[in-house]
């Protein structure tokens, strides 16, 4: 619900900005810095505490493609002569910058290892003293905690996120290596 809220917000900024991301008179760099400075700070507003299911970053990748066909423009297709829009292979070849996906990811892991060496930390006192009680049936939903292991996974697989954290040239090192 909040993503979509997140999406919404950034809709208003991008059709707000629609006149000047389709303006011929500024140049396709400085449309993509509006972007980047504009609005996707808005999409990705509070990210750091968000589980990002597959909806999730299908929604923020078609907002990305929506973005940058406007900045971008169609192109002329080479066998017909015709104009098309781009594919989304050829923005991201356009773009050359990271994805939403590999920005929220880059913050989630940021903002966890501080709020984790924070003595009094809200989030350290909820992850050590887990809920009591009993989880509904089926399957579980995904939790932040989750999908915090599965990122540190990709890195150093095998470790416990919670003793990185706490060294801060390590963490540091591993946040380093998975948005780089």
């Amino acid at each position: 619900m909040l993503k979509k809220a997140r999406i919404q917000a950034a809709n208003k900024c991008y059709f707000g900005l629609t006149k000047l991301l389709k303006s011929r008179v500024i140049s396709k760099n400085l449309k993509s810095q509006i972007y980047q400075t504009l609005i996707k700070p808005v999409v990705t507003y509070g990210s750091e505490t968000w589980t990002m299911r597959k909806k999730d970053k299908n929604f923020l990748l078609v907002f990305k493609s929506k973005v940058l066909r406007k900045i971008y423009g169609p192109c002329i297709d080479e066998h017909t002569g015709e104009w098309r829009i781009l594919k989304n292979k050829e923005l991201q070849d356009l773009y050359q910058k990271p994805s939403i996906k590999e920005d929220i990811t880059k913050r989630r892991l940021k903002w966890t290892g501080h709020s984790w060496r924070k003595t009094g930390s809200l989030i350290k006192i909820v992850q050590e003293n887990a809920p009591k009680g009993k989880r509904p049936l089926g399957r579980p939903r995904l939790r932040w905690e989750d999908r915090i292991k599965e990122d540190i996974e990709k890195v150093k697989p095998g470790l416990d996120w919670k003793e990185l954290a706490l060294d801060r040239e390590t963490w540091r090192q591993i946040c380093w290596t998975t948005w780089s």
